[in-house]
């Protein structure tokens, strides 16, 4: 074996920390280097992406309706949306939607209300901004039009 020890860098190492695997040459070592052993950040394949990456901005599942991550980024930074996001009502719906066995069901109930609607078209603003806006009536029409196409 060659090489120093990472910790007093004097003797040569014997021994790797089991926590860290950091090089040190005795018990001595050991000892200081415990009191500031730091484990290395471990990722897993779900975790780093597919090439490895400790984060991987990419979609794994692909659609027409798939939004860019850079959009998605966006909606962060939008102080109106933080704004609305306080709302302790549309948190708990938004969180009764997430739970939802059925969410395209909770999804029309969840169109009637106008706080959710409030939310869904600052979100809209952010993701999609158009020069045109829509009537409550269009937008009801086209949801309408959607749900009965999934069915």
């Amino acid at each position: 074996m060659s090489g120093r020890c990472e910790v007093c860098s004097t003797g040569e190492y014997k021994y790797k920390c089991p926590t860290c695997t950091i090089k040190y040459c005795s018990v001595g070592c050991f000892s200081t280097h415990r009191d500031s052993c730091i484990p290395p950040v471990q990722t897993t394949k779900e975790d780093s992406g597919q090439n490895g990456d400790a984060f991987n901005p990419e979609y794994k599942f692909q659609t027409t309706e798939t939004v860019p991550i850079d959009k998605l980024q966006l909606l962060g930074s939008s102080g109106e949306l933080k704004h609305l996001l306080k709302n302790q009502h549309l948190q708990a719906f938004l969180k009764t939607l997430d739970e939802a066995e059925n969410p395209p069901r909770l999804m029309r109930k969840a169109m009637r209300e106008p706080l959710f609607i409030e939310f869904v078209d600052e979100c809209l603003k952010i993701i999609e901004p158009t020069s045109q806006q829509l009537s409550d009536k269009q937008v009801l029409e086209a949801i309408q039009k959607d749900f009965q196409d999934q069915e």
